[in-house]
């Protein structure tokens, strides 16, 4: 029983340090304009849809922190998705 114990224990200190490193890394997204920052995405796909879902921009992520440039798109608002986080943004 002792031998069984050990390894469920340091399981559960993976997992711990796991969820606060997912913590510290967390994806942010932010919007000023039409210019588009991500962090903590790199080797991700960013990809931007319209609100009637058509794919209007996909770009993969290159570093830590990354702007886009989404000038060319019409103001309004749009569905980005960078690995299996979603975020609503506005374009001005």
């Amino acid at each position: 029983m002792v031998c069984l114990s050990m390894p469920v224990s340091l399981m559960a200190q993976d997992v711990q340090q796991s969820q606060m490193e997912m913590e510290q890394n967390q994806i942010t997204i932010s919007v000023s304009s039409s210019c588009l920052r991500v962090k903590n995405a790199e080797g991700l796909v960013l990809e931007v849809f319209s609100l009637t879902g058509e794919k209007v921009y996909s770009q993969r992520i290159e570093g830590q922190s990354k702007s886009f440039e989404l000038g060319q798109l019409p103001r309004g608002y749009y569905i980005v998705k960078v690995g299996k986080f979603t975020r609503k943004i506005y374009l001005h």
